[in-house]
């Protein structure tokens, strides 16, 4: 593990996630060069109403808080005395963690899990399940 994606949404399994790779560069003394990524849903516009300003700023707006998560992520990853780079994207989560993966050349995902439990999680696959199928490194996932 030195070049790392962690996919990062903010959730308390997220955190923890960035903890584990905390950890991990302390205990293994390893540099680490890591990526956070937060990636947000498209808005999805119904109704004849929508115009390409309402898209424009409901993009924005996503954007927007997807830079405001990152950041939180970075300030705690810096804090702890690893160097971060961050991501903002628009898109299905598990194809845009693959094509950052390949693009950034990464070696590992570490994500948290949510927990949807069995009968949902089952119907629906985890988000995390769809990133083990779609990228091609090991993932690792943080409860």
């Amino acid at each position: 593990m030195r070049n790392v994606l962690i996919a990062f949404d903010g959730s308390a399994s997220a955190h923890r996630a960035l903890q584990y790779v905390i950890d991990f560069a302390k205990e293994h003394k390893a540099s680490l060069e890591v990526h956070v990524l937060n990636v947000q849903q498209e808005p999805v516009m119904f109704g004849e109403y929508v115009t390409v300003e309402m898209i424009d700023q409901m993009t924005q707006g996503f954007l927007s808080k997807g830079s405001e998560i990152v950041k939180e992520a970075s300030n705690y990853v810096e804090s702890a005395g690893l160097s971060c780079k961050t991501h903002v994207m628009l898109g299905n989560v598990p194809e845009k963690v693959r094509e950052t993966v390949t693009q950034l050349g990464c070696d590992t995902v570490v994500m948290g899990t949510r927990g949807l439990g069995s009968l949902k999680g089952l119907l629906l696959g985890s988000v995390a399940t769809q990133v083990i199928h779609e990228v091609p490194v090991p993932v690792v996932l943080v409860k």
